[in-house]
C-alpha cells in the first residue's frame, strides 16, 4: 500500500510539472497517461486519476491568483487611506511598511495574472518543507509526508470503483479490495483486502444518532453506484475518505409571502434565528449557540459545527418556514479588521453556512439568501430596543425582512440626530446618498458621538471599543 502511495504521489508531481502554464517539457492529458503507465507501473485507471489530480490542483491556483491578487489590491488602497489618516511616526512607519509588503504581494501575483503563470507549489506542505530545511523532521519523515494518498474515481459502468473497491464477506464484515497495480505472473494484478471501519454514532438504546452513514454506503455498494475513494496515511494510519451521491427531496418554496419566513444570523458562537410573519413583523426569536466553539480547534470545531447546524435544522422542519441567511463572500481583503481576521481564521464561519444549508436541502426546506450589508447595523439601531432582543436577533429580523422583500427606512430620531450635528452641505450630502449609505453614515456618527461622551465621562476611547449604543441611546436621541 506505501508503494502505490509512493508511485502515484510521484506521478501527480510528474503530471503536475507537465501540466502547469509554464511547463518546462509540457505534455498533451493522452500522452502524458501513457507515460505514467510505464514510468511508474500503474494502471489506465489510476493514471488517469493522477492527471485528473495535478490538474485540479493548477486550476485552483489559478482562481486563487485572482482572488488572492483582488484581495491585495483592496489590502493596499485601504492602508493608503489609513496613511493620510495617521499622525503618529510610529504608525506611520508601521503603515508604510505593512504598504510594501503588501505591494510587493501585489506586483507578484499581477506578474502570475499577465504571464498566466500560478505561483510555486509544494507537495507535502510549506510548513512541513521549513521543518525539513531547519533540521525539525528527518528526510524520512519528508517524504512520507510527500508521498502518503492515493485517489480512485467511481464509475457506475465498473459496478461503483474498480481499482479500490467495497466488498463483504459471508460474515458481513467490510472490507476494502485495493488494486496495488503491480502485475503478477500469469499478467493479472495483484490485489490487497484491507479491513475497513465505517463509524456511526449509536446511544444506549441502540439508536443511530445523526446520519446512517455505513447503510448508505453499503446501499451504494449493493446498487453497484459510482463512489469515489480517498486513502490517505496519517500518524501510521490509514484513513479512507468515500465520497457517494445523494438524493435528496424535492425543495418545495413554503411561500414566505403567505406564511413568513425565519431569518438566521450566524456569529461567532452559533446561530440566532428570528421569525417573521408574512407582513415582515417580528415574532419570536431563539439563539442558538455553543461558547466553545470559539475556543475549539481543528476536527472539534469542525463537529460542532455540524452539530449546531444540525440542531437548527431539527428545530426549524417542522415548523413549515423558509430560511433566509446572508450571502457572505470569504474574502480575505480587509485590512486591520480585528473582528473579521478573528472570525475567519480562529472560527469557521464558512463550515456553519455550509452545513446549514447542506441540512435544510436534506430537509426540503428553502433557503433564501440575501445582501448581507449593514445587517447588523440596522438591526441595533431600528429593531434591537423596540422588541428588547439581541443585536444578532435584530440582524436575523433584518435578513428575514429583506428576504421578503421590505426596505429598512431610517427612524425619524436617527434623522433628528443626523440634522442636529451636521451642517447644511453635509445633511444635503446625507439626504441625497442611497439607503444603505445612509446607515453607514449614521453608524459612523454615531460612534464618533459616544467617543465624545466617552471622554467626558473620563474614559479614554482607545482602550475602549464597546460602543454601546444600547448604554448611550437615550442621551442621543435627547429623550432622557
Amino acid at each position: 500500500l506505501d508503494n502505490l502511495m509512493l508511485r502515484f504521489s510521484s506521478a501527480i508531481r510528474f503530471a503536475f510539472n507537465r501540466r502547469k502554464p509554464d511547463a518546462y517539457d509540457p505534455m498533451n492529458k493522452g500522452d502524458l497517461e501513457k507515460l505514467l503507465q510505464s514510468k511508474y507501473k500503474l494502471n489506465s485507471r489510476y493514471a488517469k486519476d493522477a492527471v485528473m489530480k495535478a490538474d485540479n490542483i493548477i486550476s485552483s491556483q489559478k482562481e486563487l491568483v485572482k482572488e488572492y491578487h483582488n484581495n491585495y489590491k483592496s489590502k493596499v488602497k485601504q492602508v493608503k487611506q489609513e496613511l493620510k489618516r495617521a499622525k503618529c511616526k510610529q504608525k506611520i512607519h508601521a503603515l508604510k511598511t505593512k504598504l510594501d509588503k503588501y505591494q510587493r504581494k501585489l506586483e507578484e501575483y499581477k506578474k502570475h495574472l499577465d504571464e498566466g503563470t500560478i505561483p510555486k507549489v509544494i507537495f507535502g506542505g510549506k510548513e512541513n518543507y521549513k521543518a525539513r530545511c531547519e533540521g525539525k523532521i528527518s528526510n524520512q519523515e519528508w517524504k512520507e509526508l510527500r508521498n502518503n494518498k492515493f485517489c480512485s474515481r467511481g464509475d457506475k459502468t465498473k459496478k461503483g470503483n474498480l481499482n479500490t473497491r467495497i466488498v463483504l464477506d459471508k460474515e458481513d464484515n467490510i472490507f476494502l479490495r485495493i488494486n496495488t497495480s503491480v502485475k503478477k505472473t500469469n499478467s493479472r494484478y495483484e490485489y490487497i483486502k484491507l479491513p475497513l471501519y465505517l463509524p456511526q454514532k449509536e446511544n444506549l438504546e441502540g439508536e443511530i444518532n445523526g446520519r446512517d452513514y455505513k447503510s448508505m454506503v453499503l446501499e451504494a455498494v449493493n446498487k453497484e453506484k459510482p463512489y469515489y475513494v480517498e486513502v490517505i496515511r496519517k500518524d501510521n494510519q490509514y484513513y479512507a475518505h468515500i465520497t457517494i451521491e445523494e438524493k435528496t427531496p424535492e425543495i418545495k418554496s413554503a411561500n414566505p409571502e403567505q406564511v413568513g419566513i425565519i431569518g438566521i444570523d450566524t456569529n461567532p458562537d452559533g446561530f440566532a434565528l428570528t421569525c417573521l410573519d408574512q407582513e415582515g413583523n417580528y415574532k419570536w426569536h431563539k439563539c442558538i449557540t455553543n461558547p466553545e466553539l470559539t475556543s475549539a480547534k481543528g476536527n472539534r470545531r469542525t463537529n460542532l459545527c455540524g452539530e449546531l447546524a444540525k440542531e437548527v435544522v431539527e428545530f426549524i422542519k417542522n415548523k413549515g418556514y423558509s430560511v433566509a441567511i446572508e450571502d457572505l463572500e470569504f474574502k480575505r481583503n480587509r485590512y486591520g479588521n480585528k473582528k473579521f481576521e478573528r472570525i475567519s481564521h480562529q472560527f469557521v464561519y464558512r463550515k456553519l453556512l455550509t452545513f446549514l444549508e447542506r441540512g435544510c436541502k436534506r430537509e426540503g426546506i428553502e433557503v433564501i439568501k440575501v445582501n448581507p450589508a449593514f445587517t447588523s447595523i440596522i438591526g441595533k439601531y431600528k429593531y434591537q430596543h423596540q422588541f428588547g432582543i439581541s443585536v444578532h436577533n435584530s440582524a436575523a429580523l433584518v435578513i428575514g425582512r429583506r428576504a421578503l422583500g421590505f426596505n429598512e427606512r431610517i427612524p425619524k430620531q436617527l434623522i433628528q440626530v443626523m440634522s442636529s450635528y451636521l451642517n447644511r452641505v453635509k445633511l444635503t450630502n446625507f439626504i441625497s446618498s442611497s439607503q444603505w449609505s445612509k446607515w453607514g453614515k449614521i453608524d459612523y456618527l454615531i460612534k464618533t458621538l459616544i467617543k465624545t461622551i466617552k471622554k467626558e465621562g473620563g474614559e479614554n476611547p482607545a482602550y475602549s471599543k464597546d460602543y454601546a449604543y444600547s448604554r448611550y441611546r437615550k442621551r442621543l436621541l435627547e429623550i432622557a
